[in-house]
């Protein structure tokens, strides 16, 4: 069975957002916003067996129809699009922890396009977008590490922190050697280099490639950060207009001890990733 839908995890604060909005241009595809298509896949995984009926019926008989049960809500979340023949590409960081499952629904072995950006610089991104307003943030569940920079770091970091939680995925497909699994879009060829990131990725997805507009890119895509705990309209926006370069690291986040830690101890095999897999 081929692949139908395409997700997308990744880091965030890696390009995702942006990604997203300049593959929009190409009317073939359907990209969204991170999506709860995972967590309700989740749900019915977990729960069917609840049910006393399914719990009473032979495994060679409920299994297979549990199985195209799932693959039938997910086409049914995206039936609108796949009538048309759209490719939707469902964005949400928890895909690649369900590598698995995946590819029992779709009977291949999926792919997953993932943005991705050394982890001292997502974390800076998200401690400057923590800085523009503390009024509106609430974005830590442990209230004793919200009050300092290092322990909103570690909350990122934690197992289910928001990056700490792709990191995890991503260091499983390593650990199996799956590396053709993953569509890398490093956040520096992004924008140092987008025609060539968006050549390479429609490549990989076997695509026929579409003339993006990366020099006039438009917010189409759009999600309310205040519910995610950020300032309006700073997390998931994007810089209109011409795709630039990025701008040098701010160095007085973190001290250097510290983004010595990152990128050479805890983060090193995923430092050396990047720089693998980025343009030279």
């Amino acid at each position: 069975m081929r692949q139908n839908i395409f997700f997308m995890s990744g880091f965030p604060r890696a390009g995702t957002t942006l990604l997203m909005n300049v593959l929009a241009q190409n009317p073939r595809f359907y990209t969204t916003p991170t999506s709860g298509l995972v967590t309700s896949v989740i749900h019915v995984r977990d729960n069917w067996r609840e049910n006393e009926n399914y719990m009473s019926s032979d495994e060679s008989y409920i299994y297979p129809k549990i199985k195209t049960m799932i693959k039938g809500m997910m086409d049914g979340f995206y039936q609108e699009a796949l009538n048309n023949n759209r490719i939707p590409i469902d964005k949400n960081r928890f895909w690649t922890n369900q590598v698995d499952l995946l590819d029992e629904i779709f009977d291949t072995k999926v792919k997953f396009i993932f943005p991705i950006r050394n982890v001292i610089d997502c974390l800076i991104s998200f401690e400057k977008m923590v800085r523009k307003s503390r009024i509106n943030n609430r974005v830590a569940t442990n209230k004793i590490n919200e009050l300092t920079t290092l322990g909103r770091a570690e909350n990122y970091l934690s197992n289910e922190g928001v990056l700490g939680l792709p990191i995890l995925g991503l260091r499983e497909i390593l650990y199996r050697k799956e590396w053709d699994r993953l569509i890398l879009v490093p956040f520096n060829d992004l924008l140092n280099y987008p025609e060539l990131s968006l050549k390479r990725l429609y490549h990989q997805l076997e695509l026929e490639y579409y003339e993006h507009d990366v020099n006039n890119v438009k917010q189409i895509i759009i999600e309310h950060d205040m519910f995610h705990g950020f300032a309006p309209n700073s997390l998931h926006k994007i810089k209109e207009g011409k795709i630039t370069p990025p701008t040098s690291r701010d160095t007085t986040i973190f001290q250097e001890d510290f983004i010595d830690r990152i990128e050479n101890e805890r983060y090193k095999d995923i430092a050396e990733f990047i720089s693998i897999n980025s343009a030279k």
